[in-house]
């Protein structure tokens, strides 16, 4: 999927709207900043909710590469909002600056604080499924950004995470790998390894070197077999 679509997928979403709408008015009334005592309502909400759109806009687009880049949620949630902070800092800094004047606009030290807790929120938060998950798919698939979502190819355990790679690419999850296994039901698939599980329609070619087994997938990755699970892909006609 495409980065345009999975961004229109998420502005098809109303939480996004909704958050927009919510800290406009909420900045337009509290006026902070000293905005309240120096400007009237129509202008404090036409400022307000353009600075909070741009950050809207920006934080969305971020969200969806950080979102589809394997990393782990912890490292995915503060990358966000570290970038959120880097990039938006001085360019917020700067249109309040202009708007109020030196006398009210915070300083860069109190702006990049403030975004970079509105990262943090960015990230933790939600938004209802663009591309559902049918009845009868994997349950798993229902604890993923609907822009990770499509066709369940494998998973790994790596530490106490889980990186699951489908066919919209790859994600991680803080959850135990046999919890994760339990909800693959409704998609044929097995563990191959004690690291690793495939969904059978994903495996396209199998590939020996001595002494081992590995499982070639559709997205080009390899996939140890061990001994102890090799019946399984004998079973299948595999090898």
């Amino acid at each position: 999927m495409s980065f345009s679509r999975r961004y229109a997928d998420c502005l098809s979403d109303p939480l996004p709207w909704l958050t927009w709408a919510v800290l406009s008015t909420g900045l337009a009334v509290s006026g902070p900043f000293g905005s309240y005592q120096h400007y009237p309502l129509p202008e404090r909400f036409l400022f307000w909710s353009a600075l909070v759109a741009l950050t809207l806009t920006l934080g969305l687009a971020l969200r969806i590469w950080f979102a589809t880049a394997g990393l782990r949620e912890l490292k995915r949630g503060v990358g966000l909002a570290l970038a959120v902070a880097v990039l938006l800092t001085l360019p917020l800094w700067w249109l309040m600056r202009l708007a109020l004047g030196d006398a009210l606009a915070p300083t860069v030290a109190e702006v990049a604080p403030a975004l970079f807790c509105a990262g943090l929120g960015l990230s933790a938060i939600r938004l209802g499924p663009a591309s559902p998950v049918a009845s009868g798919e994997a349950r798993l698939l229902h604890r993923m950004e609907p822009a990770a979502r499509g066709e369940l190819i494998s998973i790994t355990v790596r530490d106490h995470y889980v990186d699951i790679v489908t066919s919209a690419g790859p994600s991680s999850l803080l959850m135990r790998f046999s919890d994760a296994m339990d909800e693959t039901e409704g998609v044929p698939g097995a563990q191959v390894h004690r690291s690793h599980w495939v969904a059978w329609s994903a495996v396209t070619g199998v590939e020996r070197e001595p002494g081992k087994l590995f499982l070639v997938l559709k997205d080009g990755s390899r996939i140890p077999v061990s001994r102890a699970h090799r019946a399984k892909v004998e079973e299948r006609g595999l090898i």
